[in-house]
């Protein structure tokens, strides 16, 4: 079998971030999860946030509706996150061979993303694709929902992450994390997940593995602090940018709409192919009114 097909399916089949002993003394979660309110908005109320930052993600590289989730997480719970430079948005429905784990700077808006691995009991049939997701010890499942990095620290693998779960058990969307230091799950370097590969990845024991050649560096800039959220389906439909409410549920409102006119979109209208229809109902008024006289 020729070596790179061999390096391939190592790489599919290692699956390991079981730390060495000092990561089973880790010190106690610094976050109080229930001081965190997983919001419960309405549609205009969700607009109102998401249009105060239209900035990130000019690119649309991150699902629009897990980003708005993040944004509206964050914004509603501003005052309890340290850190204001990054949120990292994962998405988990989707192929590990793909980029799903973006780091959105919340300064320049621009979008970083990366490969990262699922845990191997969320693929029980190794094909690339999470399905399954815990929050209990020994399920080797990836957890989804909303997290606060921690400390770096030197376990097994070197300079690792520890992250809280913000998200209890009941949670919309299967979003349950709460174990997650109690569970050893944490962010750290991992030879089977490769930037550069996008065929299947390794799978982790349920940690979020990242390519040894950048993970250093998105550590260094995210930890202690920072919104973290995975998922795999938005908790509402997207708004789109300009916080104008989307009834496609596509992420595109009508800033967005490449057909859109600009004169109607400044003056409210809802032209459909070149009339306004309140200058149309205006002219047949006038019409009767004149044949009445």
């Amino acid at each position: 079998m020729p070596r790179a097909v061999l390096a391939v399916a190592a790489a599919v089949l290692v699956a390991s971030c079981t730390d060495a002993p000092d990561l089973a003394t880790t010190t106690s979660a610094v976050v109080d999860p229930s001081a965190f309110t997983l919001p419960t908005l309405n549609d205009a109320e969700r607009a109102a946030i998401v249009g105060r930052y239209d900035a990130l993600d000019p690119d649309d590289l991150v699902p629009r509706g897990l980003l708005e989730d993040a944004i509206i997480y964050y914004d509603v719970n501003l005052p309890l996150i340290p850190k204001h430079a990054y949120m990292v948005v994962v998405d988990l429905s989707l192929y590990s061979g793909k980029d799903r784990f973006w780091m959105v700077d919340l300064a320049s808006g621009a979008v970083e993303p990366h490969k990262v691995a699922h845990g191997d009991g969320s693929d029980p049939d190794n094909d690339g694709y999470a399905t399954l997701f815990g929050n209990v010890e020994g399920s080797h499942m990836s957890s989804l929902g909303f997290y606060l990095s921690g400390e770096i620290y030197d376990g097994t693998h070197p300079h690792s992450m520890r992250i809280d779960g913000l998200s209890a058990e009941g949670s919309p969307n299967e979003l349950a994390n709460t174990n997650v230091r109690d569970r050893l799950i944490v962010v750290h370097e991992a030879s089977y997940v490769d930037d550069t590969n996008t065929s299947q990845q390794g799978r982790s024991n349920g940690c979020f593995a990242l390519d040894p050649g950048i993970e250093v560096d998105v550590v260094d800039r995210i930890h202690d602090g920072t919104l973290m959220y995975a998922a795999t389906s938005p908790l509402n439909p997207p708004v789109g940018r300009g916080g104008a409410p989307d009834p496609g549920g596509d992420g595109m409102g009508p800033a967005d709409d490449p057909d859109a006119d600009p004169a109607d979109a400044a003056a409210g209208n809802c032209s459909t192919g070149g009339g306004s229809s309140g200058g149309a109902l205006a002219l047949v008024l006038l019409i009767a009114l004149r044949r009445r006289r």
